[in-house]
């Protein structure tokens, strides 16, 4: 499942289990409740911003928000929009990927 997904299912049932809603969860980040209905409905894409504020109101690392309760979420999930269009771009890209994933097992240690 993506990082994204897990992470709105994580929040939403945190909510659930301390028995807030998505209006009180609204107020707390200061968006508005449909922003909040858009995130969870899927259709409007989850910003770095609102997961931080997801991962302070809820009291939960983001590791802990994008991970999957079914254990298959060793790696994170990122979507990226464009296209390569030659090899040095690919070369590229490769190298970012890899800068990210050492990124992410440094923060996990």
């Amino acid at each position: 499942m993506r990082s994204d997904v897990n992470t709105v299912e994580n929040v939403k049932k945190w909510l659930t289990d301390n028995g807030k809603t998505q209006a009180w969860l609204s107020t707390e980040m200061d968006v508005a409740p449909s922003l909040i209905s858009q995130l969870f409905n899927g259709t409007r894409k989850l910003q770095p911003a609102q997961i931080e504020k997801f991962a302070k109101i809820t009291g939960m690392s983001i590791s802990e928000l994008a991970s999957s309760a079914d254990g298959f979420s060793g790696k994170l999930v990122y979507s990226l929009r464009g296209s390569i269009s030659n090899e040095q771009g690919e070369r590229a890209f490769n190298q970012l990927l890899l800068d990210v994933e050492h990124f992410v097992q440094l923060l996990n240690k």
